[in-house]
């Protein structure tokens, strides 16, 4: 009988029966794709793992930013501890241990932040102090910054410093911080002009001038508008000039 006279019905020429090989299994879609992600995963770990630990990723070098009167080399040598470690392996906390090493190397140093770079430099990010004007501390000068806080003996004042006179210079004192407050709201004009301030109360901030000058300002409110005034009043022949009411300065 010819296969088009089977009961299954009518085959087309050409067509052909082939039989399922024995042991032939059946492909899993999608196996190939998840093999080859598995694989990467794993080439990613293993790539990870040698860079943890690799000497090549270590910290070989410092560099330092930001400080200009703390001494260069101190500040290379308080992270000097980090040098051969691994940068991936450098926690946060060990970077802020650098940091406070740094902050105790010079009073100039306000604070310190330690970051890496790859491949193989560890930077520290220094912020110092400004030394904004000096006060008289068992009778030597010492600078203060803009805070306040009086951070470093002298030998002698600097030039073109203001000096502060308060009962009790440091950041905690309301005297200091009234007096230091008008100081750094002033123009560079008129701060220009400045060789001392104090107060005797946070209401009652005074200014002497380079000419002898003496200004009455205040406390620290209303600033734009007393250094307006006090740059009118200052053109006018006197010796003591008033601006705590900026509407109505006088001079005497």
């Amino acid at each position: 009988m010819s296969p088009s006279d089977g009961a299954d019905g009518d085959w087309a020429d050409g067509d052909e029966v082939r039989p399922r090989r024995a042991g032939s299994r059946r492909r899993i879609p999608g196996l190939l794709p998840l093999l080859l992600v598995l694989g990467v995963i794993g080439c990613l770990v293993g790539l990870v793992a040698v860079l943890y630990f690799s000497p090549l990723l270590s910290v070989r070098s410092v560099s330092v930013t930001g400080a200009t009167n703390a001494p260069l080399d101190r500040v290379t040598a308080a992270v000097g501890f980090l040098k051969g470690r691994p940068l991936m392996q450098l926690q946060q906390s060990e970077r802020d241990a650098a940091g406070a090493k740094v902050t105790a190397v010079s009073p100039w140093i306000d604070s310190a932040t330690v970051t890496v770079q790859y491949p193989s430099t560890v930077i520290v990010h220094v912020t110092e102090r400004e030394a904004v004007a000096y006060a008289i501390y068992r009778g030597r000068p010492v600078l203060v910054d803009t805070e306040g806080d009086p951070f470093l003996q002298v030998p002698k004042p600097p030039a073109f410093t203001p000096k502060l006179t308060t009962s009790s210079p440091s950041a905690a004192d309301a005297d200091t911080r009234a007096a230091m407050d008008v100081l750094m709201s002033l123009p560079d004009d008129l701060r220009g002009q400045i060789v001392e301030i104090g107060a005797d109360s946070p209401a009652a901030v005074r200014i002497v001038l380079h000419d002898k000058r003496v200004v009455m300002w205040g406390d620290d409110s209303q600033p734009a508008a007393k250094a307006i005034a006090l740059r009118m009043i200052l053109t006018r022949p006197g010796h003591l000039f008033n601006v705590v009411n900026p509407q109505i300065p006088t001079v005497r």
